[in-house]
């Protein structure tokens, strides 16, 4: 593009427009979306069913947003599905040994979501294996873990109150995990934007060689991200054992997918070096607001499936259309 031509389009506005099309498209196609089902189901659009949508999407989006550190760095996260399970186990047992302590229950939730990312980073970053070659045999050992320790039946989790009323309870009518989500979203969006580490996930998944130069520690950087990835799988893991009221060796299955769905329609680069946590949220919002609009239309579920991945790509090539328009 001609520097007179770029000075031509400053001046009509044209390239501003663009570039607010490259960064706020996701939120025109929530837009679209949400008007869409709202004309064919009014419903769709009432307080109690845009908090159940809320509900819905709080464990994909608290995996999201944790996750949302991996593919800005360049790599992905295939396990946290079965980390899920392992942590709602490791809760449930761990309430039962210590006489229903809540804490601890918690913690070794948390804990053992975060153990597993740290294995990831530690075979990613310091022994240079490919990220989803790693996640992928992980997503296998966690499952098995998970079986071995659970086995394939439902463990019941009848108290303490406490921790069920993380999974049920409400606060100013809307349900606790809502809070914990968005909660997760500001703490991962704050040290996105305005701490030296998020300034460093951004530099290595764009260029490794180059922020390896400028003296960054990748490997500490790329460790942690897988870190940050698993708790967030841990803290839904708890979560969805308190929503249940149960734990299962078998939770999470799938739900790999949707998290990487909700980062990539958010508009995160799976070549890393590109996004934003609030992107994934909208991502988030965008599988949340698709399966609801599916479901509250009777749309059987063969065919969901088949429009949801349908609705994806479509979504995904606008916002790559967008963004290579508003570059030119």
């Amino acid at each position: 593009m001609t520097t007179a031509h770029t000075i031509a389009e400053k001046i009509s506005g044209a390239l501003p427009l663009r570039r607010l099309l490259r960064d706020y498209g996701q939120i025109v196609i929530l837009a679209l979306g949400t008007i869409i089902f709202a004309a064919l189901e009014p419903a769709f659009v009432s307080t109690e069913n845009l908090i159940g949508i809320l509900y819905q999407i709080s464990l994909i989006g608290i995996m999201a947003v944790c996750s949302t550190f991996v593919v800005i760095s360049g790599g992905i996260d295939l396990s946290v599905g079965p980390v899920v399970a392992l942590a709602g186990l490791m809760a449930a047992f761990t309430l039962e040994a210590t006489g229903l302590a809540l804490a601890p229950a918690l913690l070794a939730g948390i804990a053992i979501g975060a153990g597993v990312g740290l294995l990831n980073g530690l075979a990613v970053a310091r022994f240079q294996l490919p990220p989803i070659v790693v996640t992928l045999a992980m997503m296998s050992i966690a499952r098995g873990a998970a079986l071995l320790v659970g086995g394939s039946v439902l463990h019941l989790i009848r108290e303490p109150a406490a921790f069920l009323f993380i999974g049920s309870g409400r606060v100013v009518g809307l349900p606790i995990p809502i809070f914990i989500f968005v909660a997760t979203a500001a703490i991962m969006w704050f040290i996105q934007t305005r701490t030296s580490f998020g300034l460093s996930v951004f530099a290595i998944g764009e260029n490794a060689a180059a922020a390896r130069l400028c003296g960054l520690a990748l490997t500490r950087v790329r460790t942690l991200v897988y870190l940050i990835s698993g708790a967030g799988a841990g803290i839904a893991g708890v979560i969805l054992a308190a929503q249940v009221r149960t734990a299962s060796a078998n939770y999470g299955n799938g739900i790999e997918l949707d998290v990487i769905a909700a980062i990539v329609l958010g508009g995160t680069s799976l070549k890393g070096g590109s996004g934003a946590i609030y992107r994934s949220v909208i991502g988030a919002l965008l599988i949340g607001g698709m399966n609801n609009g599916l479901s509250i239309l009777n749309v059987s579920t063969d065919l969901q499936l088949v429009a949801k991945g349908v609705i994806i790509v479509v979504a995904i090539a606008l916002d790559n259309f967008l963004y290579r328009w508003s570059e030119s």
